[in-house]
């Protein structure tokens, strides 16, 4: 009877071992592509996650994974557990403090982060996926995306309700009343066409008095020549005071001035319902 040699056994044996752990690796592993395109290597099982985004925090919570949020970006302040995780940073996230909190997973926004971020994490060894809300229409599916990512119990029903919630908000008005939304005032940002806002100004039944897309800064003059029916402005980042200084440097502005929910109004999550509300209450009031 032939022997298999003891060193051929402890080879195929260590060979059969190593297979095993790449095919189990492999299979941990999942590629997808986020919303920049960018091919994203994540493990099949997410367990931390690090939201760099108010909106997206506010999105992992309406989905049923809070409890997998390990950090946030340090304005994520809604849901209320949301205010006592870790904070990593705003515009420009703290690395270090991302790493020491060993995520899974980071999820940061198209809009408003440091350019540096991505090539910083990747040297971490930390994956990012960039999600797009810039419009109304992209909230759904982009929480259906990240729903799945997480394996969320809310994947299918968050998404469909934030969905029928929307649409009973959506109105006609016979006289639709032209809205500017400042931004900032000094100098004067405003949100123009082709935004969240633009879009729950048009969902509402109003009109963006505003002719320019994106988030422009926009000039006194151009104010004065396209004066808006209403101004809408976010409570907390702009005052009453501010908005009375700038009411004085455009003296033929006769619009009425409303304040809003900076948070609501803001952020492009699931409370972008409770914005379309509140706007439907005020042109309500002042169209009947």
């Amino acid at each position: 009877m032939n022997r298999v040699p003891r060193s051929s056994f402890i080879v195929h044996r260590s060979s059969f071992i190593v297979c095993v752990l790449f095919a189990s690796c492999v299979e941990r592993a999942v590629t997808t592509h986020d919303d920049l395109g960018r091919a994203v290597t994540l493990p099949n099982e997410i367990h931390r996650v690090v939201s760099l985004a108010p909106n997206l925090t506010e999105i992992v919570f309406a989905l049923g994974a809070g409890d997998k949020l390990a950090g946030t970006d340090d304005f994520s302040n809604f849901p209320p557990p949301a205010r006592a995780l870790p904070k990593v940073g705003g515009m420009q996230p703290n690395v270090e403090k991302i790493a020491a909190l060993k995520p899974d997973l980071i999820i940061a926004s198209t809009e408003g982060n440091h350019p540096n971020l991505a090539q910083a994490l990747e040297a971490a060894g930390i994956p990012l996926y960039v999600v797009r809300t810039d419009r109304l229409h992209e909230i759904e599916p982009a929480m259906r995306r990240l729903g799945e990512l997480l394996h969320a119990s809310g994947t299918n029903d968050a998404p469909r309700r934030l969905r029928e919630d929307i649409l009973r908000q959506s109105r006609k008005r016979e006289r639709p009343l032209r809205i500017l939304f400042a931004v900032w005032t000094d100098p004067l940002y405003v949100a123009g066409r082709n935004t969240f806002t633009d879009d729950l100004l048009r969902l509402t039944g109003a009109q963006n008095a505003v002719q320019v897309t994106g988030w422009p800064q926009y000039s006194l003059e151009s104010l004065a020549a396209s004066p808006p029916d209403l101004i809408l402005y976010p409570r907390g980042a702009v005052t009453p005071q501010q908005m009375k200084v700038l009411m004085q440097r455009v003296p033929s502005l006769r619009a009425e001035v409303v304040p809003v929910d900076e948070d609501v109004f803001q952020r492009p999550g699931p409370r972008v319902v409770l914005a379309a509300a509140a706007l439907n209450a005020i042109l309500d009031a002042r169209t009947r």
